[in-house]
Order: C-alpha cells, then sequence, then structure tokens
C-alpha cells in the first residue's frame, strides 16, 4: 500500500511539471472528469476540484458555445476508429476571457474492445492563433496597399483587423499636420461621430490625452484608466459621454523619423495592453506608417509632376512666343537676301555675302523649327498620320535632295534597288521624310573624307520593314551611343566643325515611336555607323 502510494505521488509530482492540462475523464455525456491535473486552474481560472466528477462544473460548460458540436463530432469519430484525435477549439476562462486551445487525446478500451475513458493533454495556444491573425490581417492590409486603394480604405483595414482579434477593443488612426501640429482623423469606424468631431485638429503636446502626447514625445503613452489620469483632465465631459476608460496610443513614425500620425486602442473597462496586444499595436502602427509614407510620396510625386507640367507650359508658351518673334524677322533676312542675289548688277563678293546670309539664316529658322517639334513631342501636342507610303518614292525623292550636299562634301551615296510598289510602310509622308533627311545628313557630315553612304531596305520583324543608312565615318563606343539620343549632347563636338544642336536624333527616334516603329543604331568605334528605321509594314 505505501509503495502504491509513493508511486501514485511520484505520478502526480512528475504531471504536474508538464505544462498544460493533463486529463482522464469519462466517456459519458458531460465527460466527467476522474483525474485532471493543477496546471487547469492556470489557463481557466478554475480549481482543478471543481472538475473531479464534475462537482460544480463539466470541462463541456467552458467550451465555446460555437465549437462544441464539431469537438464532439471529432472525438466521436476517433473513437469508433480506435484512432488518436487532435483538435483545436475555444474555451471560455473564469472573467469571460476566450482561449484558444490545443488537445490531444485518445481513448482507452477493456477487455471487449469498448472505450473506457478518454486520456488527453490540452495545451493554451492562444498567443499562437493571436499571431496568426495579426499575420493574416497584415497580409490583408499590405494586399490593399498593393492594389492601390485610397488611403483612408487602407487605414480602415488596420482598424479593423485589430478589432477583429480583439472585439473589445476600439481603435483609431489619426494624421499628424507637422506644419500645424494638430491631428487628423484618418480612420475610426467604431468610434462616435461627436467624439471623432470634437478631437478633430487636436493640438499635440506633451500631456495632450494619448494621442496628443504620443505623437509630441514620439513614445507610446498608455492610459490606463481616462478618468483618472491628468492627460485627460480637459476632456473628461467628452469622453465621459462614450464609457471609454483606457486609451493606449503610440506614434506611427516614418523611416526617417517623422512623426505621421498615432495608433490609438480604447476599452470600456480600465487597464492595461498584455504582451500580445502591444506585439498587434506594434504591427498595425508600422503598417498604418508605411501607408501613409506612401501616401505622401505619391502627394510628392503628383506635385513634381504638376510643377514639371506648369514648367513645361511655360517652355512651350516660350517657344512658341519665341517661334513667331524670330521667324517673322527671318523671313524678312532671308527674303532680301534672295533679292540680293537676283540682283544681276551687284558685285560678285556682295552677292557671296548675301548667300552667307540666307544660309545663315535658313540655319536658325532650322534649328527654331527643330526646338518647336522637340517641345511638341515633349508636351505630347505632336501629331502625326498614319498612311501607306510607296519606299522606293520617298527615299528617291530624298536621295535627289542630299546628293547636292553629298557631291560638295566628296561622299558617294548609292541605294541598293529597290522597286516601286515593292516596300510600303505606314508613316506621316512629312515625317517620314523629315527622319530620312536628318539620318543622310548626319551620314553625310560625320562621314570620312571620299567615304560612302549606302541605303538598303529589308523586311525586318514580322510585319516590319527596315530602311538602313550606313556610312564610313568613326563609328561610337558603348558611352557615346548610350548618350545617342540624349537632347542637346553633341557626341565629339570639340573634336569636329560640323554644325548642330543635338536634337535631331532625338526628334527623329522620337518620331519614329510616334508612327508605330523604332530608330536605332549598330556601331563600333572606329568602323562607322549604320541607323536603322523600322515601320510598319502598310
Amino acid at each position: 500500500m505505501l509503495q502504491y502510494k509513493l508511486t501514485e505521488n511520484r505520478f502526480e509530482s512528475l504531471v504536474e511539471n508538464i505544462p498544460g492540462i493533463i486529463y482522464q475523464c469519462a466517456l459519458d455525456e458531460h465527460w466527467t472528469m476522474e483525474y485532471i491535473n493543477h496546471d487547469v486552474e492556470t489557463i481557466t481560472g478554475y480549481k482543478a476540484s471543481d472538475f473531479i466528477g464534475n462537482s460544480i462544473r463539466s470541462y463541456a460548460s467552458i467550451i465555446h458555445p460555437d465549437d462544441v458540436a464539431i469537438v464532439d463530432k471529432v472525438v466521436a469519430a476517433a473513437v469508433n476508429k480506435k484512432a488518436p484525435y487532435s483538435i483545436e477549439y475555444r474555451i471560455i476562462d473564469s472573467k469571460g476571457k476566450t482561449h484558444w486551445v490545443y488537445e490531444k487525446g485518445r481513448a482507452t478500451y477493456d477487455e471487449k474492445g469498448k472505450p473506457a475513458w478518454l486520456d488527453g493533454v490540452i495545451f493554451d495556444v492562444s498567443v499562437r492563433k493571436t499571431l496568426e491573425k495579426i499575420e493574416s490581417g497584415s497580409l490583408y492590409v499590405l494586399d490593399k496597399l498593393a492594389r492601390g486603394a485610397p488611403l483612408e480604405d487602407v487605414l480602415e483595414a488596420v482598424v479593423l483587423s485589430i478589432q477583429e482579434i480583439w472585439p473589445e477593443m476600439i481603435c483609431s488612426v489619426l494624421l499628424l499636420d507637422n506644419e500645424s501640429g494638430c491631428l487628423h482623423l484618418g480612420a475610426a469606424p467604431d468610434l462616435p461621430d461627436y467624439y471623432n468631431e470634437a478631437i478633430e485638429g487636436l493640438k499635440i503636446g506633451k500631456n495632450v490625452g494619448s494621442c496628443g502626447a504620443a505623437a509630441f514625445t514620439k513614445t507610446p503613452c498608455v492610459v490606463d484608466d481616462i478618468l483618472t489620469h491628468p492627460n485627460w483632465k480637459p476632456f473628461i465631459e467628452i469622453v465621459s459621454r462614450t464609457g471609454l476608460r483606457a486609451c493606449w496610443s503610440h506614434p506611427v513614425i516614418s523611416a526617417e523619423g517623422i512623426v505621421l500620425g498615432t495608433f490609438a486602442c480604447y476599452y470600456k473597462n480600465p487597464r492595461s495592453p498584455e504582451d500580445s496586444e502591444i506585439e498587434g499595436i506594434k504591427r498595425a502602427t508600422n503598417l498604418a506608417g508605411i501607408a501613409i509614407q506612401r501616401r505622401a510620396e505619391e502627394q510628392a510625386l503628383i506635385k513634381e509632376k504638376e510643377r514639371a507640367e506648369e514648367a513645361n507650359k511655360a517652355k512651350s508658351d516660350f517657344l512658341s512666343r519665341m517661334s513667331h518673334e524670330l521667324r517673322t524677322p527671318l523671313n524678312a533676312i532671308m527674303g532680301f537676301a534672295q533679292l540680293f542675289d537676283l540682283d544681276e548688277g551687284l558685285d560678285e563678293v556682295y552677292v557671296e555675302y548675301s548667300r552667307e546670309i540666307y544660309n545663315a539664316g535658313n540655319h536658325l529658322l532650322q534649328l527654331v523649327n527643330d526646338i518647336l517639334d522637340l517641345s511638341k513631342i515633349e508636351a505630347g501636342k505632336m501629331e502625326v498620320s498614319s498612311v501607306s507610303i510607296d519606299v522606293a518614292s520617298i527615299l528617291t525623292e530624298c536621295y535627289r535632295f542630299i546628293s547636292p550636299f553629298a557631291g560638295t562634301n566628296s561622299i558617294t551615296m548609292s541605294i541598293n534597288p529597290v522597286q516601286e510598289n515593292e516596300f510600303f510602310v505606314l508613316a506621316d509622308p512629312l515625317r517620314l521624310k523629315q527622319i530620312l533627311l536628318n539620318l543622310l545628313n548626319n551620314a553625310i557630315k560625320y562621314n570620312c573624307k571620299n567615304g560612302r553612304v549606302d541605303i538598303n531596305v529589308a523586311n525586318a520583324k514580322p510585319g516590319y520593314i527596315r530602311i538602313s543608312i550606313t556610312d564610313e565615318g568613326l563609328g561610337l563606343d558603348e558611352n557615346q551611343k548610350s548618350k545617342l539620343f540624349t537632347p542637346f549632347d553633341r557626341l565629339g563636338a570639340d573634336k569636329t566643325k560640323v554644325d548642330g544642336a543635338g536634337i535631331g536624333l532625338v526628334i527623329s527616334k522620337n518620331l519614329a515611336n510616334l508612327m508605330g516603329g523604332g530608330l536605332g543604331v549598330d556601331s563600333e568605334e572606329g568602323n562607322g555607323s549604320t541607323f536603322w528605321l523600322e515601320l510598319k509594314t502598310a
């Protein structure tokens, strides 16, 4: 008998040192407890003796009403299969608080194979369940943020995700205007409207409520009892109407250390936060910070875009006025230069002067036109048509126009045989001619002495035709190619006497894009360059 008592005591000592509830109960309607260790009091608040023989209450009576049926079903199925069972469900402790528990057990059977009793263990997994809910809520909020939801919707999702985990908690997000030092409503769906209106525009301060203090000090302000805390004295009248008694507020701080607002939690009874609640509040505060900072960055981008658009409009207006102011006198100067050229009695030296004046004026006029084209392109106001064009015809026209310039520079030009009606592209006739003349002009200007310019036409990728213009110039290195289409960047201008503004290729590339095609270059330093233009087949 003594040996049995010692063994029983050793067993009980061993069981009591194992975390969690260990039990043995009858397989009756109420699961009458035959044994349950003292850890049940730690989790439920009820003494172990209350459950033995169901003297005061049964374990089944503290299972959450919504979970009783599923627990019965899982246990019964396992008993019938003579298999172990495991299940997670909720219980309600002596203070009315809900706990999530994990239970694992199995039935013991008699000699006839009939179930005699259940043995099992039960662990409190509330913390894990809470963390899972926090994680799930965070993912939901981040998804809304990724989808570009309005800030108000994202902040409300943050608030509701926390309130879903702790239903007695009422949360709010306030936004701080750093210029005025005032707080404004971000989201508080379950606080009374009259309360939100009363604290709208609240000036932050070291001793101003919970949110005003948290925003001012950049540290959490936890008020266990609003009615007795000095920070809340000026707000007692309005807060008494709400029935709120506790308020814990955390500052929302950006990565740069700037206070963006506050995340606050209210309770209708005096209390301090538990560890799991603090973890949830920290996560919510971080999510609110991400959302608020993103909105601030978006607003900054919008303002920057507006400033850029205003500057671009001012530039376009200036260029338009400049165009008028320059074109009028330029046309007059060029007109008089042509009149001098037609005067047969004028001395040859003055005729040459008049031609120089005309050429200089024409160059300046072309520069003005190019700048205006670039301005239209940047403003998105350049319009192009799309008609079917015979490539052979337009190349022949450009060839005839540019040939005199090529001859003057001792450059030989050739077009590989292209038959009329062989290739057709969709393009704007005027703009296509502008691109081709620019490419041909460059091929002549940047060629070597007595060099060649070859023009080729071929099918490119499906649905496109490529026009290639190859020269025998110095070619381009990788650094030069990377800067080739940068406005006003004249590559190697310090090493050449070739005139130009550095915008012709930029305009040509943009025009090609507008016509649904593309423009590029293949080049190696010392081996010339091939500029190509691709357009859609008509």
